[in-house]
């Protein structure tokens, strides 16, 4: 059973599990809007998030002649190629919204990884900045791509959806702020490292009361009690989140939260 392990391991390593994770929100979108997206739509879902994600984590061994990592290297710079085939194939159906929202999204990605010009630090370096970027980019690729492939404009309510959706990404980044509060550089001022980790919790609440109240007030989802559900079940993990947490507290059920979410979305309608 040693290789299943190994398997489970690369699958989170690998950021598979975060791909999933972003095409399941926008999917929950998608399904909130009566959206129906081509199969080619939803793979960009996947492999946008799939790439930025092991770009960030992976990029040095590109830049920096690492060499103990070449099966890493090789692993990713072949799902590169299939990325870029994809997205080439694909280029040509996409709207013109969709590529803007694709360019900002890898511009933050870009700006999250390396310096700014004239600057030794990258945005992932500013004060306080780093839960923002990724809430920001997962908004983008989770709430307004969707909207864009399907050539829906923005109105009042796909704003205020799309704020909810940040709110419960920045409560859900959370649980990996309060794990890396150690290994943080002091400096990037994490809410933990600034307010401590019960502040930080009851931050989170309160974060995720507004979240609820922008739901009963806007009727934005058709299953509010399924929203509810998950606003409490991840106020549950935030609420459990310690410095010292076991390997896959954050990586996996925290990140997979979305992903059951989509699953009983689909068993309720």
């Amino acid at each position: 059973m040693a290789w299943i392990s190994k398997l489970f391991e690369n699958y989170i390593k690998f950021n598979f599990h975060v791909g999933l994770a972003v095409f399941a929100l926008a999917s929950i979108t998608a399904l909130d809007f009566g959206i129906n997206h081509h199969f080619y739509h939803q793979l960009i879902f996947f492999t946008a998030p799939f790439f930025a994600y092991n770009f960030i984590k992976f990029h040095t061994f590109f830049f920096e002649g690492v060499d103990h990592r070449i099966r890493a290297v090789g692993f990713l710079l072949g799902f590169a190629i299939l990325g870029i085939f994809l997205f080439v194939g694909v280029g040509f159906y996409l709207p013109s919204s969709s590529w803007i929202i694709l360019f900002f999204t890898l511009l933050l990605v870009l700006l999250y990884g390396f310096p700014l010009p004239g600057l030794k630090l990258n945005f992932r370096g500013f004060k306080g900045l780093k839960i923002h970027l990724v809430a920001l980019s997962w908004v983008l690729t989770t709430v307004f791509l969707p909207l864009s492939l399907s050539g829906q404009s923005l109105n009042d309510f796909s704003l205020v959806y799309g704020f909810q959706r940040y709110l419960f990404v920045l409560v859900a980044t959370l649980p990996f702020e309060i794990r890396d509060l150690k290994l943080d550089d002091p400096n990037l001022l994490t809410w933990p490292q600034k307010w401590g980790i019960q502040k930080t919790q009851w931050l989170g609440g309160l974060l995720l009361l507004l979240f609820v109240f922008l739901e009963i007030y806007h009727s934005i989802s058709s299953n509010f009690l399924l929203v509810f559900g998950m606003a409490i079940l991840l106020m549950g993990f935030v609420l459990r989140s310690k410095a010292k947490q076991s390997k896959y507290f954050s990586s996996f059920w925290v990140e997979g939260i979305p992903i059951l979410w989509l699953i009983l979305k689909y068993i309720t309608i």
